[in-house]
């Protein structure tokens, strides 16, 4: 009985262990760019170290009364697509929005395991989202982890947090239109008085 009890506690040592392991690859949101009427987010993973990421599926929500989903580039910027290390093409991707305030991310990599292990980087962005901004103020990313595989097929466990996004709704200028034209017409019939 003692023995097994051992064996029991050995057991959800290493199983503690190896989730350490795992837990230091870490997902998260990078603000890139943004103007008074979009903001532009990518979706990083960082600290894969002797993993290689093969697959994931993700779904992020967002306040759709702040934003508004406007579309996905899949890849990093700099690297390009590292579930694509040939950059050939052929992998299956998917950006839908599931519902008000809901988009999934799906991408799963064709290239085979040992390519991955050797090409792929051990950070890296994974897509970068479109929103457009609707008000101003704070709203909060949540990621949701349907799926996260590595080369393998084999589950990655890794450390998420939601994100926050701090928005300015575009200003609305004042209404010069007419304050100009009556500029314009004020120059221009003084020069025409002087021209005669």
């Amino acid at each position: 009985m003692m023995k097994q009890f051992k064996a029991g506690l050995a057991g959800i040592a290493l199983y503690a262990a190896s989730g350490v392991a795992d837990a230091a690859i870490d997902l998260h949101f990078t603000p890139l760019s943004q103007t008074a009427d979009a903001i532009e987010i990518g979706l990083s993973i960082s600290g894969l170290g002797d993993a290689a990421l093969g697959t994931y599926d993700f779904n992020i929500q967002f306040d759709p009364t702040h934003l508004a989903f406007a579309g996905v580039a899949f890849g990093d910027p700099l690297l390009g697509d590292e579930l694509d290390v040939f950059d050939l093409g052929g992998n299956s991707v998917a950006a839908d929005l599931l519902a008000p305030g809901m988009v999934n991310l799906f991408e799963s990599s064709l290239d085979n395991a040992a390519d991955l292990q050797t090409l792929q980087a051990d950070s890296f962005t994974l897509a970068i989202i479109r929103f457009n901004v609707l008000i101003g103020g704070s709203s909060e990313l949540d990621l949701l982890i349907n799926s996260l595989a590595d080369a393998s097929g084999d589950g990655l466990s890794v450390n998420t947090a939601p994100f926050n996004v701090n928005t300015a709704a575009a200003v609305p200028l004042p209404g010069m239109f007419w304050p100009m034209v009556g500029g314009f017409w004020v120059v221009f019939k003084r020069r025409r008085v002087k021209s005669m």
